[in-house]
């Protein structure tokens, strides 16, 4: 036992050094970056903190690890980030599973490299992106390991000093970022519901976890600071924004969602996809069999997907989503007999992937025994984009918003890659490491040419 965490650890050691060796590339940015390291010179650390409170926001874990790191500390902020990443990995699989192997581990980190450029470049490698999304990220994950355990297998025991850490580090992590904050207390409560109300064998200890999450997410939404940060934000990136009808919001957000959704999470979920049609057609006696019809649907829906990614341009249709603005939307609904051929052809790609992700949900439904588990993390996934519907910011803030949903995502792909036992395949390994070290490799090999960019 002892030989096999010695070789644990010695695998975790050269997973950190090539992470770490991969983040040398990164360097303070303009923009953002340096913002955070010049403004030291302007403020001591509490009045910064003071000042960033009351006139901006609630974020005070991110704000003071801003103010550390980038004030000539990019150094450590590389092994601490190199930490984090493997961490997410780790504690992706360990949400899922109590015993963790370094192959699932591996298996996470190469997930990583089915996100997009632009995900993975500000939510987990640029500096001031990464301790906005990936730290608070990573600590939600730790903080829901306790509700994990009792609610998925059947309440492993926690020890106190774990308990008390996770939360420590939830509470930080609910007052870093919405979007966790939201997530981490809706598992949480759902976590006791289920936990008290069926499956009776309910902790206290988990209420007072949650109650320690919901006083950091209170901290973070009632900071004085964010109406003046949506006031100032409104007038830089999104005139007008704050007077916009509640229609006007989700005609928006739902163009934003679907753009965002399939451009820049498509390939995990093609691969989510890959693996439940693998799996409808291996005819496992333990799944119920899903309509030949339905998955003969969705099996071409995923070729021409396939062939879409593969050639580009080659359905350009199917990613048009702006073309809907081309159009009197409201007039055009209301007018039925005078809609045009092109104002029907703007709803396609709405059409085609509003049909491809409701089979795609309903197949996963069918095929995994953690059936609410996936939905309820999926729904999260949606959820964290729909807040977006309530920003500004929403075209602003690039693609490092999506950071969450995507994690959220590869949960998903994680629990169906553990529930099918696909790690024992070859092929498995040859897609992952494939794909991962194309897009990795591609992303590093662009920053030595044309220079550093977080943001793409």
């Amino acid at each position: 036992m002892v030989d096999n965490n010695k070789h644990f650890f010695i695998k975790l050691a050269g997973l950190f050094i090539c992470v770490y060796s991969f983040l040398l590339i990164i360097k303070v940015a303009p923009g953002d970056d340096t913002w955070f390291r010049d403004i030291s010179d302007q403020y001591s650390f509490l009045d910064y903190l003071n000042f960033r409170y009351n006139e901006w926001s609630g974020r005070m874990p991110v704000e003071a690890a801003l103010y550390f790191f980038l004030d000539g500390r990019t150094w450590m902020w590389r092994i601490i980030n190199a930490f984090m990443i493997i961490s997410l990995a780790y504690l992706i699989v360990r949400i899922v599973k109590e015993k963790v192997q370094f192959r699932e581990i591996l298996t996470a980190i190469l997930l990583l490299g089915f996100f997009s450029h632009s995900i993975l470049s500000s939510g987990l490698l640029w500096i001031t992106g990464s301790m906005n999304y990936l730290w608070p990220i990573c600590g939600a994950l730790f903080a829901l390991v306790p509700f994990a355990d009792y609610t998925l297998r059947d309440g492993v025991k926690n020890g106190n000093t774990k308990l008390v850490l996770s939360g420590i580090i939830g509470f930080l992590s609910a007052s870093s970022n919405e979007q966790v904050a939201l997530c981490l207390i809706s598992f949480a409560i759902i976590s006791i519901i289920h936990s008290f109300f069926i499956k009776k064998n309910g902790n206290c200890k988990l209420v007072f976890l949650a109650i320690i999450y919901v006083m950091g997410l209170l901290i973070l939404f009632l900071a004085p600071g964010n109406d003046k940060r949506f006031i100032a934000e409104t007038a830089t990136w999104f005139p007008g924004f704050d007077l916009l009808s509640i229609k006007d919001h989700l005609y928006i957000g739902v163009i934003w969602f679907f753009s965002k959704f399939t451009i820049e999470i498509k390939y995990i979920i093609l691969l989510i996809s890959a693996i439940s049609i693998a799996a409808i057609y291996k005819k496992n006696q333990q799944i119920k069999i899903i309509p030949s019809g339905i998955m003969n649907i969705f099996t071409c829906m995923f070729l021409v997907v396939i062939f879409s990614a593969i050639i580009k341009g080659s359905t350009s249709l199917l990613y048009d989503f702006t073309a809907i603005k081309n159009f009197d939307f409201s007039g055009s609904v209301l007018n039925i007999w005078r809609m045009n051929l092109d104002f029907l052809a703007s709803f396609i790609p709405y059409v085609f992937w509003g049909i491809y992700f409701i089979i795609l949900c309903y197949i996963i439904f069918i095929i995994t025994d953690r059936n609410l588990f996936i939905i309820l993390t999926l729904l999260a996934s949606l959820a964290t984009m729909v807040v977006m519907f309530a920003s500004p910011t929403i075209y602003a803030s690039g693609n490092r918003v999506l950071t969450v949903a995507a994690v959220l995502i590869m949960l998903v792909v994680i629990e169906l890659f553990i529930r099918f036992n696909l790690l024992n395949f070859k092929i498995t390994w040859i897609i992952l490491c494939t794909f991962s070290a194309i897009n990795i490799l591609t992303l590093f090999i662009s920053w030595v040419i044309h220079g550093y960019t977080p943001v793409l």
